[in-house]
């Protein structure tokens, strides 16, 4: 017992130094990343005269009969060549009045076609049977059926393919129901500090920033040479993400080609999310993580922000633990000592993060009045990323859920 007792303090300190270094870690990426905003140029796309390449829209629909009629207003008014432009609706096995609404849009305009699956396969398999099925466009278009892409949102993110070697562009999505609810809210300061800090700043230092899910434009040629969207995949976005760099690829992030869309409204579809999330990411740590430590065939500083961008939630689950161990530190002060000026760190970084955007961008002034919702809403997501690193460990079953939806005229 008196030989442990000699022991703790030195095996608290092993324990405590993978946690410090993974939070300085990521924290200084977050620094550069905001630094980056303020000080590095923007990376200008292509001229806006150059021809419109073909690109075939799909969308992807189960259960969406609250939301299809909207995407098809917002599909109708595209400023697109309509004989450079076709519209797959691909119905994975819904079972309300998906399919006929469907039906309904694709009898109003030639370049609009329906895909019936007859059953649920998810959304990668749908994808890809709308892939195989429709062989039109260089370009392949993801939208979800609750986004509202602007008008020009498809010009524009063909200007950032202006390389042979960019494989997909990933434009911005703007939440339609920020204030609808608090998770609504911190939902729509995640989105907004993902995309307009993190992604924005890893395009101007051509660090691959990441596909998103939908209003996404891939090079058809090189989806089906990194062999299509992955099936059973939680983020198949981001598992593409990752291929595609590890090919060779480049990405874009266009802020200016712009969809709006609907985030969770209630804190079970928030915490359903954010876990779905979480173990999607960890599904990507596993498949790339130790194969990008290894590769060379990057340059360094993008195949470490890719190894970070691949761990995911680690920092969550860093934080955690840092403060079990602070908290330790203090009932325990002989045996535990933790460094809190990193834990002040960890905790502080993103709050700054979150205020220097905010400045950037200038928000309106309820965007501010909600601040105070942010630390609950970041306990949440901790407690998220633990939740999927449980169920990863445990190999619990895996459960695809629908997203929340609310009508369009409620939005």
């Amino acid at each position: 017992m008196m030989r442990f007792a000699a022991c703790a303090p030195r095996l608290m300190r092993l324990v405590a130094l993978p946690i410090i270094f993974v939070l300085l870690i990521f924290n200084l990426r977050r620094l550069i990343l905001t630094l980056t905003i303020f000080l590095a140029p923007r990376r200008l796309p292509q001229d806006p005269t150059q021809e419109l390449p073909d690109v075939l829209v799909v969308v992807p629909c189960r259960n969406e009969e609250r939301v299809l009629r909207g995407m098809g207003r917002a599909l109708a008014q595209l400023e697109y060549p309509r004989a450079k432009l076709q519209i797959v609706l691909v119905d994975d096995g819904s079972r309300d009045e998906t399919r006929v609404i469907m039906e309904q849009l694709a009898a109003r305009a030639e370049n609009i076609h329906c895909l019936a699956l007859p059953e649920s396969r998810g959304k990668a398999r749908a994808l890809n049977a709308a892939l195989e099925t429709f062989s039109f466009g260089e370009m392949i278009c993801i939208f979800d059926a609750d986004h509202r892409p602007l008008p020009n949102a498809l010009r524009v993110a063909m200007r950032y393919f202006d390389s042979p070697r960019v494989a997909g562009v990933s434009g911005r999505t703007i939440p339609l129901n920020a204030f609808a609810s608090p998770s609504a809210y911190y939902t729509t300061v995640e989105s907004l500090v993902n995309q307009m800090l993190t992604m924005r700043a890893k395009d101007r230092l051509a660090l691959a920033p990441a596909l998103l899910g939908s209003n996404c434009v891939y090079r058809r040629r090189a989806l089906e040479q990194c062999g299509g969207f992955p099936p059973g995949a939680f983020l198949e976005d981001s598992e593409l993400t990752l291929r595609f760099c590890r090919a060779g690829y480049q990405l874009r992030f266009a802020a200016d080609a712009v969809a709006y869309h609907q985030v969770p409204q209630t804190v079970s579809g928030y915490l359903r999310q954010h876990a779905r999330w979480g173990r999607g990411f960890n599904d990507i740590a596993r498949n790339h993580a130790w194969a990008l430590v290894r590769s060379s065939d990057a340059r360094p500083l993008l195949r470490a922000e890719l190894v970070l961008f691949a761990l995911g939630y680690l920092d969550r689950l860093a934080l955690l633990g840092a403060g079990v161990l602070s908290a330790l530190s203090v009932v325990f002060p002989r045996v535990v000592s933790f460094p809190r000026a990193v834990l002040v760190l960890a905790l502080g970084m993103p709050f700054v993060q979150i205020v220097a955007l905010f400045v950037e961008q200038r928000v309106s002034a309820a965007m501010w009045l909600r601040l105070p919702f942010v630390p609950l809403f970041f306990a949440l997501d901790i407690f998220a990323a633990l939740r999927a690193a449980l169920d990863s460990l445990l190999c619990r079953a895996r459960v695809w859920t629908s997203p929340e939806r609310v009508r369009d005229d409620a939005v």
